[in-house]
């Protein structure tokens, strides 16, 4: 058992799993649905095995079932302090989302204008969405700044008052409260004491019943996925929640089984890993402007330089072994004469 407590400990249960504890499960509990799911699918494919998929179903119907208040949850509980730790998963979060709604703004200019509508040469002259859900915050803030100044054009003012622009205008303002979203993300309002102390014990308690039933879920996925050969090893459920570095309270101790990380989790922060893709995220000029300066770094390929060092060494081994096929070659026709 990960925390050392029996499930009916009550009150005094509950109060030792920390607020960030009980984040980590809800998170985790949403990556292992999914690895029940692929589970579940592939178990559907197998001939016979009909108990075994009925305990698998119910796995699953059981997390899910468990996990409804968990969205609702986690957008009330963005405030609180006690989770300034996974602020930039949060962050990716409400990005991603940002950058949806920028890419259902371009897709609907180009429904109801085409392709070449001068709309979307004005405000997006540069289309690169994927590099900028991995960008770093400076380059968001850059890039969301030139977005802002094209849009207040005058130009870009009139080609949306025309009427076959109509449809897109809702979706304008969707943008604009999807990045005010992620600005108010790294600098929340202060919760009063009143308003937080229910957030946090809905926090707490929604985690440890996810805990509950996660751990009930991997049983019965364990049985049903018994009969057929490493399948569950293999499904990723045996895995559990990460541990934090540093983190203090019961998950430091060696007994709380909170060693492994899921490969999936290991992808949530925003600033992790990015390096010079957060350098690749678009700082467009103003429609009619030139690129600045630092746009041609930005498309750079990383890793062009140390691959560039390390050609002329590679020249030396490749001569050696022509030479030496070349004698081996000689000796037969010697031979022969």
């Amino acid at each position: 058992m990960w925390y050392g407590l029996a499930p009916s400990a009550g009150a005094s249960a509950a109060m030792s799993v920390s607020c960030l504890e009980a984040y980590d499960l809800i998170r985790f509990a949403e990556v292992f649905e999914a690895r029940l799911a692929a589970a579940e699918e592939q178990l559907v494919g197998k001939r016979g095995l009909a108990r075994e998929k009925e305990w698998m179903s119910a796995a699953l119907e059981l997390v899910r079932l468990e996990r409804v208040p968990a969205a609702g949850l986690l957008e009330r509980v963005r405030d609180l302090p006690d989770l300034d730790e996974v602020r930039e998963e949060f962050g990716a979060e409400l990005l991603n989302t940002w950058v949806d709604a920028l890419e259902k703004l371009h897709a609907g200019i180009t429904f109801a204008a085409g392709s070449r509508s001068p709309v979307i040469d004005a405000l997006f002259p540069h289309v690169k969405f994927p590099q900028l859900r991995r960008a770093s915050r400076e380059a968001v803030t850059e890039y969301a700044a030139l977005y802002e100044r094209r849009l207040k054009s005058s130009y870009v003012t009139r080609l949306l008052a025309q009427d076959e622009l109509a449809l897109v205008r809702p979706v304008i303002d969707q943008v604009a409260a999807a990045y005010a979203q992620w600005v108010a993300c790294y600098s929340p309002a202060p919760l009063p004491e009143e308003q937080a102390v229910p957030l946090r014990e809905g926090l707490v308690t929604l985690g440890r019943r996810l805990d509950v039933a996660v751990r009930q879920a991997r049983l019965l996925a364990e049985a049903a996925l018994t009969p057929v050969r490493e399948s569950f090893d293999a499904s990723g459920l045996a895995l559990k929640p990460r541990r934090r570095p540093g983190r203090g309270g019961l998950l430091e101790e060696p007994s709380a089984g909170l060693d492994e990380t899921p490969p999936d989790e290991d992808e949530g922060a925003l600033d992790e890993g990015t390096g010079e893709q957060g350098e690749e995220a678009p700082a467009e000029a103003a429609a009619g402007e030139a690129p600045p300066p630092s746009e041609p770094a930005v498309d750079e390929a990383p890793g062009t330089d140390a691959e560039a060092a390390a050609g002329p060494p590679a020249e030396e081994p490749v001569q050696k072994p022509a030479r030496k096929s070349r004698k081996r070659a000689a000796k037969p026709a010697d031979t022969e004469s």
